[in-house]
C-alpha cells in the first residue's frame, strides 16, 4: 500500500470519431491512490492551517466585527454589556450573600470574564465545522482552520472584556502580584489550548450529530448556575469539596485565583493540565478517524 497521491498516466489514444472532429485527446490523466493513512490527512491538514495565519486571522477579524456592522458602539456592545452584567450580579448577590463589595466585585468580574470566553470557546467550538462546511466544500480550505477561527473569535471577544478585570481591580484597589499575573496569563494559555482541541473533537462529532450541539448550549445553561462565578464554595459549607469536581470551576480558577490571591490554585492548575492533555489525545483520535469524511457529514 502506498500513500495516496495523484500520479500522472499515460492518456488513452482517442478513437476515430474523436479525431474526425478534431479530439486529440487528453495531454495527462490523473490516479488517485485511495491507501491514504488517516492521520496524514489530518495531519496534513493541521499543517495547512497552520501555513496560512493572514486568512484565519482574515476570517476571524471579518467574522467578529460583521456582527457588529451598522451598530452605535460596534464591538464595544461586548464591553458595555457585560460591564451591566457584572455591576449587577455584584450588587445582588453582594446583597444576598452579605459579601465585603470591595472583594466581591473583582470576584464577580473576573468570574463572568473567564466564564464568557469558556462558554465561548465551548459553544461556537461545537459548531465550528457546521458553520465553515459551506467554505470548505467548494474551496480547497484545510478544515482545522475553522478550528483556529473559533478559538480566535473566543479570545478577540475576550479582548473587549479584559480591560474590565483591570478596571474593577483599580476601583477596588486589588493589586495582584507579578506572579499572579504571569500564572493567570498561564492560566489563559491553557484555556486556549483546551479550547482548540475541544473543537476538534466535538465540532468533528457535532457535524455527524446535529444535537450534539443543543446538548452542550444545555449543560453550558446549568453549568452556569453550578459553577462558582457569582458565589464563592465556602458558601457550600461542608459540601465546599464538591466544587473540585467541576471542571469549569478549575478552568476559571487558573486566572481567577492568581490576580485575587485565591486558594486550590495548584490544584486547580493540575486538574486543567491533565484534562488538556487527555482531551488533546481524545481530540486527535477522533479527528485523526474522521478529518477527511466531514465534507461527506456536512
Amino acid at each position: 500500500m502506498t500513500n495516496a497521491s495523484l500520479s500522472p498516466a499515460a492518456p488513452p489514444e482517442p478513437t476515430a470519431a474523436e479525431r474526425r472532429r478534431g479530439f486529440s485527446g487528453p495531454s495527462e490523466v490523473y490516479e488517485y491512490d485511495a491507501a491514504h493513512s488517516r492521520y496524514e490527512y489530518a495531519w496534513n491538514d493541521l499543517r495547512r492551517a497552520l501555513a496560512r495565519p493572514r486568512l484565519i486571522l482574515t476570517l476571524v477579524r471579518t467574522t467578529f466585527f460583521n456582527r457588529y456592522k451598522n451598530t452605535a458602539l460596534g464591538a464595544f456592545w461586548v464591553t458595555a454589556t457585560t460591564m451591566l452584567m457584572i455591576t449587577g450580579l455584584s450588587i445582588l448577590y453582594g446583597k444576598i450573600l452579605g459579601a465585603d463589595l470591595k472583594f466581591f466585585f473583582p470576584y464577580v468580574a473576573t468570574g463572568v470574564i473567564v466564564w464568557g470566553l469558556i462558554s465561548t470557546l465551548v459553544n461556537d467550538g461545537a459548531a465550528a465545522f457546521i458553520l465553515g462546511a459551506s467554505v470548505f466544500n467548494q474551496t480547497p480550505v484545510a478544515k482545522s482552520v475553522f478550528a483556529f477561527r473559533a478559538v480566535g473569535l473566543a479570545f478577540l471577544t475576550f479582548s473587549f472584556r479584559v480591560a474590565l478585570i483591570a478596571v474593577v481591580l483599580a476601583l477596588t484597589a486589588t493589586a495582584p502580584s507579578i506572579m499572579g499575573v504571569l500564572l493567570a496569563l498561564c492560566g489563559l494559555v491553557i484555556i486556549a489550548w483546551t479550547g482548540f482541541w475541544f473543537t476538534l473533537l466535538f465540532g468533528t462529532i457535532g457535524l455527524r450529530f446535529r444535537d450534539v450541539g443543543e446538548l452542550i448550549a444545555a449543560v453550558m445553561t446549568i453549568s452556569f448556575l453550578l459553577t462558582p462565578i457569582f458565589w464563592q464554595p465556602s458558601r457550600l459549607g461542608e459540601y465546599a469539596w464538591a466544587v473540585n469536581f467541576n471542571p469549569f470551576y478549575h478552568y476559571i480558577n487558573i486566572v481567577r485565583g492568581p490576580l485575587l490571591g485565591l486558594e486550590s490554585v495548584g490544584l486547580s492548575f493540575v486538574v486543567t493540565i491533565g484534562i488538556s492533555i487527555l482531551l488533546s489525545l481524545a481530540s486527535a483520535f477522533v479527528f485523526g478517524q474522521f478529518a477527511r469524511r466531514l465534507s461527506y457529514w456536512s
